[in-house]
């Protein structure tokens, strides 16, 4: 059996957080000693998380030979600067929904690039796989909320 590339690893431990944040939620466990609202955590980390895989298509971008996409550049942009700013003025759950969108969006991007065999099949894979267990970790937590 080879060994799980360290792109797939670090993709699984960044989906601890929000599996941990959904099962506090769930047992409705809202705060945390020093750390606060489980909630907020949770919705720093999406943030946090989602802007860096914005990021991700930047690079995409860039490392594309020829003939770019420049939708790629404009649309991470604009989700990015999106999601900051619902994050300034909105509710946590309403938040938190709006995140779960931009993860499908980026996962569809993702599936774009994938078929333009512009991201490996492997890289696909644990893309969709992460995605969607911080969907579910994401629905359950604004449902406990």
């Amino acid at each position: 059996m080879k060994p799980m590339p360290m792109t797939t690893r670090l993709a699984l431990l960044g989906a601890i957080p929000f599996i941990f944040s959904a099962l506090l939620l769930s047992l409705d466990i809202l705060n945390l000693p020093v750390l606060g609202s489980v909630a907020n955590l949770l919705g720093s980390y999406t943030l946090v998380i989602a802007v860096f895989m914005c990021g991700v298509h930047w690079g995409q971008y860039l490392q594309q030979a020829g003939d770019r996409a420049s939708n790629l550049l404009i649309i991470s942009n604009v989700l990015t600067v999106l999601l900051w700013i619902v994050w300034l003025i909105v509710p946590i759950d309403i938040f938190l929904m709006l995140a779960l969108t931009v993860f499908l969006i980026l996962l569809y991007i993702d599936m774009r690039l994938r078929m333009g065999g512009i991201i490996s099949k492997n890289y696909f894979r644990t893309r969709l796989l992460v995605t969607t267990v911080v969907c579910a970790c994401l629905l359950l937590s604004i449902y406990a909320i």
